[in-house]
Order: C-alpha cells, then structure tokens, then sequence
C-alpha cells in the first residue's frame, strides 16, 4: 500500500432563524493544494430533492449529493483552495448555480450513455448473455469517446482480438472450486454478465453509476460479484476523466484471481483504426523509465508498480492520449501491459478469502490534441492520489 494523503474535515451546523427551515453549514480544510479538484464532505442530509449549491464569501459552487444511508450523505463539489486554508460553506437549497450537467440517457436495450450537456462521454455496453453468440454477448465494457467529438476512441467486438473492447475488466486464470475460469476470452460459457444498474449519479458535478456484473462458471453459476463503479466528469475543453472503480467479491469459496500481464486485469483497448496504425502509437511514461524508446513496449525490468502510463494515437488524422492511472491504495504487485495496436493496463494477481471484497481504483484522463509533458501528468496524478476515496 502506498500513503494516501487525506483531507481534514471539520463539519459545524447552525441552526435559522424560522422554524422548520435550516441552514446548515460547514467547514473544509485543505491537507494540500487544490485546483478544481474533487472533493466531498460526509453530512446529515436526509433529503436530497432539488439543485445544491454551497455559498462562501458571496460566491457560488454547484454541489452535488450522494446517498450513503437514509439520514447521510456525500457532498461533492470542485474545489479550489491553498493548502492549510479552512473555508466555511452555507449551503443553498434549490439554486442552479451550474452551466452543466451530467445525465444518462438509454440508446438502446443494451447500451446506456453518460452525456454532459447533450455531449457523449462513456457508454456502458451490457449484452444479455446468448450462448448462440458468445463473441458478442459474453463480457459488458464501456465505451470511450473523443472529447471534442461524438465518435468512440475504443473497440467493440470484432477487430484485432475481438475480445478487447473499450475498457474492460477479467481475469484469465480465476481458481476457484477446483476449476479454472477464463473470464478474460470467456469461450465456453464462463463469462461476465451484467444484472443491473444499483445507483446512477447525474447531476452538475459528475455523472456515473454502479453496475452489478456476476463473473459465472460455464454452468452459469454466480462464483463471483462485482460492483462496477464508473464516474466521469469533465477536466478542460478538450479532456476529461473517468474513474474505474471495481469491488469484487468471492460469493462461492476463496477464490484466486491469477493470469499474465497481457490476459487479465483492467485494460483500455483503443478503435480498431490503432491496430491499423500502429506505428503512430507512442507512450509516454514517468521519468525512470526514459531509457525506453515511445515507440517500444515495456521489457521484463520496467513494467511494474508503474503509478501511471500514457498512450498516444491517432484516429483518422485526430490525436488522442489516455492517461491510465493507478490509485495507491489498489492490492499487491502490478505489472503495466503494453501493446503498440492500441491496449494497455495493470494486471494484479491476488487472493481472496470468501465473502472478503477486493478492490481496483484507476483513472483514465481523456485528451483530444497535444499531449500532456511528464510534469503535467506527475501533477494530475498527485491530484487523483489525494482525491477523496
């Protein structure tokens, strides 16, 4: 585990003037420097209809709640702010102080869209599971976009390893009752299998939602859950980020999640035009490891415990780099893959006892045109080491 700075909270309420109406309060103080970060505070907030804004010094922020029990709940908003400062925050009821929002929208009876402002960012494929075809039907995944664009920046089946597609998560070696599942080519009936949607966040802050996959035996027997947790919100013009967060759980015995670099883990698959094209693929990757040329995957000495990786391509004359990050608190040893037609990701083997989750953090920063310098994505990565968990 690596240290994970954490943010001091200090929460003070304050009763109104009238009765039966509140006005609630509270106190934030930052452990580090903050720029249009993301950051929450855990308050009682039994009612969660209506637009939240939070109010300091005369200026307006959107806010935005998410439920944690009946009487509790987050509160997120983007902050700027010095480190060491504490501002106080009002809160304001059913103000719409935002110039955007995130909302999804169904595009089919199998897919689902997370747009902000009417522009597409993320889509969740989620194929009911069809034995007559299992290349299409056999593991859900979600899209990418363009920033600056309604077309994918990812594959979906067929192509280059059909089994790749957008960003996609499986192991291909899952030891579990004494057999060995293959979720990642998921060929002979074992696969991941969307159940359904547990929460949806939209909202002026972020957009996203929790998804129940069941990763089945070739019987189609639940061995284990997972409970995907996708939230995506926009950075500049031309970026934004998407966060991956996996919580998985081993509901039939102890299980152990095993394979290799290049068959397991969490992984970003680029469109097909990549594998087309490869030769425009480049990485870019933290300072220790300038000795590797752009243009070459990593060997056998320098693929691990990377805290990120990047990979620059071009789709049909547009340059895109994805940024893959890996949160300090993710389990044991990870290995960076690397494939120049257009995939890479973190694989880690781990153990788990039944019933005991395990969790995966990544984020993905999204950019149409120049690519970030070493030192800008160093600093993004501090940002999403610090964000609240």
């Amino acid at each position: 585990m690596r240290n994970l700075s954490v943010f001091v909270l200090l929460l003070l309420f304050a009763a109104g003037c009238t009765a039966g109406d509140q006005e609630q309060t509270f106190e934030f103080t930052a452990s580090h420097n903050l720029d249009n970060a993301l950051v929450n505070v855990n308050l009682p907030l039994d009612d969660l209809s209506g637009d939240f804004c939070i109010e300091a010094d005369g200026e307006l922020f959107p806010a935005q709640p998410e439920r944690l029990t009946a009487t509790r709940a987050l509160l997120w908003w983007r902050a700027t702010q010095a480190e060491g400062t504490t501002v106080e925050f009002t809160i304001r009821r059913n103000m719409d102080c935002s110039e955007q929002t995130y909302a999804w929208e169904r595009t089919g009876d199998q897919s689902l869209q997370l747009r902000v402002n009417g522009r597409p960012l993320v889509q969740y494929e989620h194929p009911v599971y069809d034995s007559d075809n299992i290349e299409e039907t056999k593991k859900p995944y979600h899209h990418v976009f363009s920033p600056v664009s309604d077309e994918f920046i990812t594959k979906g089946p067929g192509g280059l390893y059909s089994h790749h597609r957008g960003i996609f998560f499986g192991y291909n070696q899952i030891e579990i009752l004494n057999k060995t599942l293959d979720i990642w080519h998921a060929q002979n009936g074992e696969r991941g299998e969307h159940e359904e949607i547990l929460v949806e966040f939209s909202g002026p802050v972020l957009g996203g939602h929790i998804a129940k996959i069941n990763w089945k035996d070739e019987e189609g027997d639940i061995m284990l859950e997972e409970r995907r947790d996708i939230r995506s919100m926009t950075h500049t013009d031309n970026s934004y980020y998407i966060d991956f967060h996996s919580r998985v759980f081993a509901i039939a015995a102890p299980a152990r999640l095993g394979g290799d670099l290049q068959h397991a883990g969490v992984q970003f698959r680029a469109a097909q035009y990549v594998a087309d094209n490869s030769d425009a693929t480049r990485f870019i990757r933290p300072a220790e490891l300038a000795h590797v040329p752009a243009d070459e995957e990593l060997g056998e000495d320098d693929r691990i415990n990377l805290p990120w990786n990047a990979m620059q391509f071009t789709i049909e004359g547009n340059t895109y780099t994805v940024v893959y990050m890996t949160h300090p608190s993710n389990p044991g040893r990870g290995e960076m893959s690397e494939r120049t037609y257009g995939r890479f990701g973190e694989f880690i083997p781990h153990h788990m006892s039944e019933g005991a989750p395990v969790d995966f953090r990544y984020r993905f920063w999204v950019i149409a045109g120049e690519a970030p310098s070493i030192d800008e994505i160093n600093e993004q990565y501090q940002r999403y080491m610090n964000q609240p968990i």
